[in-house]
């Protein structure tokens, strides 16, 4: 069987001291007391004599590579932030008062999410630089133009209960985006997926003035990304395959609130960056209607990173 040793040793180094030790004496035979190894038999120290070769199963090395890719894709798109969402919910039923624009720019809005140490249980608004966003600041990183719009907008994210001005600066609700590792600060019945801070920017920076609107499709579809496979279906939680009932486009564009499903592949269709397609269209030859619709990894990933690596080559 093919051996990776480098995998191997930078699994070892990761190991914690008593990971470490269960190792050693599963691959020989002695004994550890107080950190010194000692001959079973004749009580004789050899710990200077000990060469310790970890012994790590196959499924152990493949789980490690797997979460070392996530590890690469998180950092080659810049990071994540949470974004949080009811499974299976329309989010203009969460945020009725937001337009197909007004999602953009609030999935925008998100990756400048600060991370969370703990407390408090809120993400400030911030620059790359720390430097945190106020209400003037948030305006120009929008480039909204209009005053008046930008005044009607930010009205609705206090009214919606998505930002808070407090004294030391604009706070995300943490049931909206949150960055960070202690989701137990995130109170609520909602599932959660990685929105790519790089990937979201560009985007944005692409898409201005009317066609703005195409990128509010991305958060749009969130409560219907496979959390394995990232494609969109009716029931995102299934890990097999074959129970995965996907989600027909004609179905999808109701729930989106658009009257005609080719108005949708249309602008689904227009939403790329980098020349790479954010929705990828496995067509079914019978029904179009019924055409598996994939989301680029790079922008929106919740899964473990098991399938990863097949779902990226489909985009590249």
């Amino acid at each position: 069987m093919y051996r990776d040793y480098h995998a191997e040793q930078s699994m070892w180094k990761d190991l914690n001291p008593t990971a470490k030790r269960q190792a050693m004496k599963l691959t020989y035979n002695f004994v550890m007391k107080d950190g010194v190894a000692f001959d079973p038999e004749t009580g004789e120290i050899v710990t200077d004599r000990l060469h310790v070769e970890p012994v790590i199963k196959a499924s152990q090395l493949k789980g490690y590579e797997v979460k070392k890719e996530l590890r690469q894709h998180e950092e080659a798109n810049g990071g994540y932030v949470f974004a949080f969402f009811y499974q299976l919910q329309a989010i203009e039923q969460r945020f009725p008062s937001l337009t197909q624009s007004d999602l953009a720019r609030l999935m925008f809005i998100g990756t400048y999410a600060t991370y969370n140490e703990g407390k408090p249980n809120h993400c400030y608004l911030a620059h790359d630089n720390g430097v945190r966003i106020d209400k003037r600041a948030l305006g120009v990183l929008l480039g909204m133009r209009s005053r008046n719009k930008y005044a009607e907008f930010y009205g609705k994210l206090i009214d919606e209960n998505i930002l808070a001005e407090l004294p030391d600066g604009l706070a995300v609700n943490p049931t909206v985006f949150y960055r960070g590792e202690n989701l137990t600060n995130v109170k609520g019945d909602y599932q959660y997926t990685r929105l790519f801070r790089k990937t979201v920017r560009e985007l944005y920076a692409k898409f201005d003035g009317r066609s703005i609107k195409k990128l509010g499709v991305i958060y749009a579809v969130l409560p219907y990304v496979n959390f394995n496979y990232n494609f969109l279906c009716r029931n995102p939680h299934e890990v097999k395959d074959g129970k995965i009932e996907t989600l027909k486009l004609k179905d999808l564009a109701d729930a989106l609130g658009y009257d005609d499903y080719k108005h949708l592949i249309k602008t689904m269709n227009e939403i790329k960056f980098d020349d790479k397609p954010v929705f990828l269209f496995v067509n079914n030859a019978e029904d179009r209607r019924s055409s598996k619709v994939i989301v680029n990894p790079d922008v929106i990933y919740a899964g473990n990173g098991k399938h990863l690596k097949a779902i990226k080559i489909l985009f590249n």
